[in-house]
């Protein structure tokens, strides 16, 4: 099983290329790297979209925060962003049919979240 670094890694790497050419902050709230994820593909493709939506709704000055918090028997992964657009009716209904946490209200933080079991 891979480790979260593992799928990780690539991911952030590009965020900060990008951020960093955009005057985006990016900021980490990692509570362990090391847990077991035991399907990357999943959290791959999470990685990527979000990662590219908050991108998409951010100017220079917003920061896009990374976060994974687990307990014994799940993982949640989210992405936040502080950029002034917000998700459409639309939008947060097709991914809460993947099964995506999401809370996006105008004038307010957009985060989506995946939950995976251990």
């Amino acid at each position: 099983m891979p480790h979260f670094i593992d799928i990780f890694e690539p991911h952030y790497k590009k965020l900060l290329a990008s951020c960093e050419r955009q005057k985006i902050s990016v900021n980490l709230d990692i509570q362990d790297l090391t847990v077991n994820i035991r399907d990357a593909s999943p959290v791959d493709n999470f990685l990527e979209s979000e990662i590219r939506r908050a991108l998409r709704n951010c100017k220079a000055g917003d920061k896009i925060t990374l976060a994974e918090a687990s307990d014994s028997q799940n993982i949640k992964i989210s992405i936040k962003n502080s950029g002034r657009a917000t998700l459409t009716d639309s939008e947060k209904a097709a991914l809460r049919e993947q099964g995506y946490e999401v809370r996006a209200r105008f004038g307010y933080d957009t985060v989506v979240s995946i939950n995976i079991s251990r």
